[in-house]
């Protein structure tokens, strides 16, 4: 079975911050992740771990952009 964790609070404001607005298109767009996996991180649910590595690699680019 899959590693899970859950995300602390302050990193999902973090991400949050990122995004235009939380709809699928930009959720997907800039995390790759679907409202379902998004819901989980609002609410403190635990996701996988090799879905966290895919947000935090894409949350890096975006910020590296940004720069």
């Amino acid at each position: 079975m899959a590693e899970t964790l859950t995300v602390p609070r302050d990193l999902v404001l973090r991400l949050r911050a990122r995004l235009p607005a939380v709809t699928r298109e930009h959720l997907f767009d800039c995390y790759a992740i679907s409202e379902t996996t998004w819901t989980k991180l609002r609410d403190g649910k635990p996701i996988k771990r090799s879905t966290l590595d895919r947000i935090l690699h894409r949350y890096e680019r975006l910020i590296a952009h940004a720069a």
